[in-house]
């Protein structure tokens, strides 16, 4: 299991990432839920998930 820790460039939004290499996963692609931004694709390697951890900075929409 690896864990790590994501910034989200447009909005500063933060997130724990953790992989699991021990299960597939599938195709796809990982947005910032609060602003849209692509943050990861994913091959279906291995098995990976976010979670959100810091809030997104308000002043990232204003823009």
């Amino acid at each position: 299991m690896k864990k790590d820790d994501v910034i989200c460039p447009k909005c500063g939004a933060g997130f724990r990432r953790i992989e699991l290499s021990s299960g597939k996963g599938e195709q796809g692609e990982y947005r910032c839920p609060a602003c849209g931004t692509s943050l990861e694709i994913f091959n279906g390697d291995s098995s990976v998930a976010y979670r959100l951890t810091i809030q997104p900075s308000i002043r990232a929409f204003k823009d």
